[in-house]
């Protein structure tokens, strides 16, 4: 096929066709995967683990090959989910995900339920159904490091680490607000990269003990009411999506400057103001509910966010949490200049183009002659 000799709608249902062919013989993969996990037969090839093992037959990377098997063992408890993967209807991604949060009992309305939604969307999703166990944060909490190294003359310091979720949000809001008051280079009139200004602000910090010149760090808290009821049910997050246990969210409660959003069925108690500026507070629950990344259809930026107003305030859109979403500066632009539209709920956005038809278009049905090939 010589592409530049077709249309681009002729492109676009290629494109269609060929990604629907790989999603279903991802399917038979995953299924050729159970099967050899059944006989264990991997262990004849002297592979440590089924990871291993598919790792080396089909040459992928060890990440690739961990969610191939992990996706291979789920579905042998969910029929209907296999059937539209082998259908080519999703994606390897979206079955992954999917497939963390569904039973017997609930796929069919859970497949119906999270149709359209984003990848990222779908991770947060299954990593709130999973959740954080206090084992698990005590964990990252022991391997908490700082290690420092002076070169041979003394001259420069070299130091990494890592820190868990909770200290390493007081860590990282500290060093931004710092940031954020510096001034331009007064010999280039410029301001020094990002990198430049975060080792100055922790230099600063180190040389005034904290002092009082940065306003104290603040997190933010997003929990379900029963996180902080229950010791099993419900899930809590920082204000970067980072998962803490309730455990854990109870404790800064305690000791920590933190401000408390709590959800019941996904929604804020307690929250219902509108103004025409956004306040702090709201600017956070969209950055939240977000996760704090753009929500252009492919776009993973999370700096340099903005918050658009989906209906527009001139037009009698409300400042409020289901009116307005996180876009990077390049497509806030773009929304703006190109006449796009977005409709749908919060979590289930779509953005169309000035014709309106929706931004990327739904996959569609796999040919049956490319289906026969998946039928072996």
């Amino acid at each position: 096929m010589v592409w530049v000799r077709v249309s681009t709608d002729e492109i676009d249902v290629a494109l269609d066709q060929f990604s629907g062919l790989v999603s279903a013989g991802l399917a038979r993969v995953c299924e050729l995967i159970a099967e050899v996990d059944v006989r264990q037969s991997w262990m004849t090839d002297g592979a440590r683990s089924l990871t291993d093992w598919v790792s080396a037959r089909l040459g992928v990377r060890h990440h690739t090959a961990r969610q191939l098997v992990g996706v291979a063992r789920r579905l042998l408890d969910l029929p209907v989910l296999t059937e539209r993967f082998e259908a080519g209807e999703l994606s390897l991604d979206q079955v992954d995900a999917i497939s963390r949060i569904a039973t017997p009992e609930n796929e069919v309305d859970l497949i119906a339920e999270t149709a359209g939604l984003s990848n990222p969307t779908l991770d947060r999703r299954a990593r709130r159904h999973r959740g954080v166990s206090p084992v698990e944060e005590k964990t990252v909490w022991e391997r908490r490091q700082l290690m420092r190294q002076w070169n041979l003359d003394q001259s420069e310091l070299r130091f990494r680490g890592r820190l868990p979720a909770d200290e390493g949000r007081i860590f990282d809001e500290t060093i931004d607000s710092r940031v954020n008051q510096m001034s331009i280079n007064a010999e280039t009139g410029l301001f020094d990269p990002l990198q430049t200004r975060s080792a100055d602000a922790l230099v600063e910090l180190a040389a005034t003990n904290g002092g009082d010149n940065g306003a104290p760090a603040q997190l933010t808290v997003f929990a379900e009411l029963e996180a902080l009821t229950t010791t099993d049910q419900g899930w809590a997050e920082l204000d970067n999506t980072v998962l803490v246990s309730n455990e854990t969210a109870r404790r800064l409660g305690c000791d920590a400057i933190v401000e408390w959003v709590i959800t019941r069925n996904g929604l804020p108690v307690g929250i219902g103001r509108r103004s025409r500026k956004i306040p702090g507070w709201l600017r956070r629950l969209v950055y939240h509910r977000d996760g704090n990344q753009c929500q252009h259809p492919g776009c993973n930026n999370t700096r340099w966010l903005q918050v658009h107003h989906i209906i527009p305030w001139v037009d009698g859109g409300p400042t409020n949490l289901d009116n307005l979403i996180l876009l990077c500066g390049v497509h806030h632009r773009w929304v703006h200049q190109h006449h796009w539209r977005i409709t749908g709920p919060p979590q289930a956005r779509v953005f169309r183009r000035p014709d309106w038809t929706p931004h990327p278009h739904p996959r569609r049905p796999l040919d049956t002659r490319l289906a026969q090939l998946t039928s072996i």
